[in-house]
């Protein structure tokens, strides 16, 4: 990543978000237009400031805050050279530049420029409706009051969840459709948001990505003014990503490594437009939780057992409540309740507001949990302590409602989710915000290799440059001959491994070029075979390890190097028990997310392993920055009495 895309100017969008002067520029003549449209949904919100409609024969004399321009695209080039220097903001609702292969319009005279291809934008607070969507018809009384701004990629898809968040009782403070962003990108513009606006949830959607050190200075501006940011990031499927290149022109991120890259920010990345709504409900109404236990209050075992399996599913934890707080709560309920969490109150107790806020009270006071989930009645939120602003974020669930029946009780600070999949959707993006970095983005440098590869490794290549890592590698040797395997396989030790010589970059075990378990009685006939294969085998002692585990990096051209660790073997490529993560994140990074995916369920029995794993990765990490590598990896490394042990390595120029 380069200094200048980190240093990327950042506006000043007061301007644009609370204007009290707008030019609205084409579509006005008929009722239909895109200019009529925005005239209108002005006026119908009570706009306090003044409204032009320039035209040809009456152009713009004055300055203004924002202008809107709706023209066919081959005028707009001379509208805006006719308002440049005079519109602070020139948002082009325009379409038919980049998308259709065509040069995006440009400013030269300090119009900065939204767009073009843009819905536009809103803000209720200044009851400043600049778009032409129909979507807002139904929202000109500029309810507002959530703290939630959307800054969309899509304007059509934007405006819509717009409409839907309202629905659930988010009445959203603000929107910005970034179009084509011929001037300034989505994550730019979000980052004047957050100081223009100062939202109390930022909501995006992305349809790829152009610059991730632009995301990242996003994500460390948010992290230090302790704004939320809740992400659906569109275009990481095959079929995702060419629908966004069609439409932006944005190239898809690798799935796995931004969603690391949110996590250490403590972002939330999404998944559905619904999963959005909601997660930016949660952060409107609720404070972030101070940890990751959960204690669930249900009526319905069933309930119980599905809750569970969501919040474990989305890495909160359920702890069994201690024995102290069993017996005040056993003190409470039926013989047949259940006190270890979740709490099942049973079917004959739910419904007592009574005995419910007290079992809610003993579990909030215990201790022991850091947020709740009840599942109950949607009137029942008082009861439950499902309010805005609780000291421990509490969220009533319920069973068989719609958004619209829990819409009531949502504007009136009650946090009441209509289903089991929402209410634990709410708590996980609550609960994950804590994230494990400062506010400060991570100062990466360019690096140069210092010793670039000037050929292409072969797999013996390989072993020789883990091994000049740092990293222990297996015993081993290169036999040039049939009849070198047994000496060397003395010298060893037996039971060995052979392997084909071929180039790294050929995947050894698919070419038929290993051969595990080699005795010495038949060392020599599987040798002649191997040889048949390439003109030199590796002879490399076969250890037994009591795990075996993955390292690797890679270079890419977004993220620079990506580290990724965790089980190996087959293991890999049948069930991708491994994280991956920018490696500008760091070797602590890296060891803290081996230990919550992979290891904390054995904690006990792998313990200081993570950070062994991960000290491993960043010696490859090195080795690739040296080299200039595409690829290097350790599969498997076995851990072997106790130390971690490379058993095979590739590098690939």
């Amino acid at each position: 990543m380069t200094t200048a895309s980190r240093a990327r100017e950042v506006p000043d969008l007061t301007p644009l978000l609370f204007p009290e002067k707008v030019a609205i520029v084409g579509g006005v003549s008929k009722p239909t237009g895109l200019g009529s449209r925005t005239v209108r949904h002005l006026r119908e919100a009570g706009f306090p400031g003044t409204i032009l409609t320039p035209t040809e024969q009456h152009p713009l004399t004055e300055p203004v805050d924002v202008a809107m321009i709706g023209v066919p695209a081959p005028a707009v080039a001379d509208v805006l050279a006719s308002i440049d220097g005079q519109a602070r903001f020139a948002v082009v609702y325009s379409s038919g530049f980049e998308e259709v292969g065509l040069a995006p319009p440009k400013t030269s005279k300090g119009t900065q420029l939204i767009g073009p291809n843009t819905v536009g934008l809103y803000h209720a607070p200044a009851r400043a409706i600049l778009t032409f969507a129909q979507a807002f018809d139904a929202l000109v009384d500029c309810r507002g009051g959530s703290g939630a701004f959307l800054v969309s990629q899509s304007g059509a898809f934007g405006a819509r969840v717009v409409s839907a968040a309202a629905r659930y009782g988010l009445h959203l403070d603000g929107f910005l459709g970034t179009g084509n962003e011929a001037r300034f990108d989505v994550c730019t513009l979000a980052r004047g948001v957050l100081v223009a606006a100062r939202p109390a949830v930022l909501m995006l959607y992305l349809e790829g990505l152009r610059d991730i050190a632009a995301l990242e200075a996003l994500l460390a501006d948010a992290r230090a003014a302790r704004i939320p940011v809740v992400c659906l990031l569109g275009g990481l499927s095959a079929a995702g990503a060419t629908a966004a290149a069609s439409h932006t022109a944005a190239v898809s991120a690798d799935a796995e490594v931004l969603g690391e890259l949110f996590h250490a920010y403590g972002a939330t990345l999404v998944h559905s437009d619904r999963e959005l709504i909601v997660s930016a409900l949660g952060f409107a109404l609720l404070t972030t939780a101070k940890g990751r236990r959960v204690g669930i209050v249900t009526g319905s075992g069933g309930a119980g057992v599905v809750a569970s399996d969501l919040l474990s599913g989305a890495g909160l934890a359920l702890p069994t409540l201690g024995e102290g707080t069993q017996q005040k709560l056993a003190a409470l309920l039926p013989p047949i309740a259940s006190t270890r969490n979740p709490v099942d109150v049973t079917a004959q107790t739910i419904g007592d507001d009574v005995v419910l806020r007290q079992v809610c009270d003993v579990l909030r006071e215990s201790g022991e949990v850091d947020t709740m989930l009840v599942i109950g009645r949607e009137t029942q939120s008082d009861v439950a302590g499902a309010r805005s602003g609780a000291d421990i974020p509490t969220v009533l669930a319920t069973l068989d409602r719609e958004p619209a029946d829990v819409r009531p009780l949502i504007e009136t600070g009650g946090v009441v989710l209509p289903d089991l999949d929402s209410a634990c959707a709410v708590l996980a993006a609550v609960t994950g915000h804590a994230g494990t970095l400062s506010g400060e983005p991570l100062r990466r440098t360019d690096t140069t290799p210092s010793a670039p590869l000037t050929t292409d490794p072969s797999a013996a290549d390989s072993m020789t440059l883990v091994a000049s890592a740092g990293i222990t590698v297996a015993p081993w040797d290169l036999a040039t001959a049939p009849e070198q395997v047994e000496a060397i396989g003395d010298r060893i030790g037996w039971p060995v491994v052979l392997k084909a010589d071929t180039a790294a970059a050929v995947h050894k075990a698919r070419a038929g070029g290993v051969r595990l378990d080699v005795a010495r009685a038949t060392a020599h006939m599987v040798a002649r075979e191997m040889f048949e294969r390439a003109d030199s085998v590796i002879v490399a002692r076969q250890l037994r390890s009591s795990v075996e585990l993955f390292v690797g990096t890679r270079h890419d051209e977004q993220w620079g190097a990506v580290v990724s660790a965790g089980l190996g073997g087959a293991n890999v490529e049948l069930m991708n028990r491994t994280v991956a993560l920018p490696a500008f994140l760091g070797e602590q990074a890296l060891a803290r997310r081996l230990e919550e995916v992979i290891f904390a369920s054995v904690a006990d029995r792998y313990v200081g392993l993570a950070a062994e794993l991960a000290a491993v990765a960043y010696r490859l990490v090195a080795l690739t920055e040296s080299t200039g590598a595409a690829l290097v990896e350790c599969n498997p490394v076995g851990w072997v009495d106790g130390e971690l042990v490379a058993l095979d390595a590739r590098v690939v120029r």
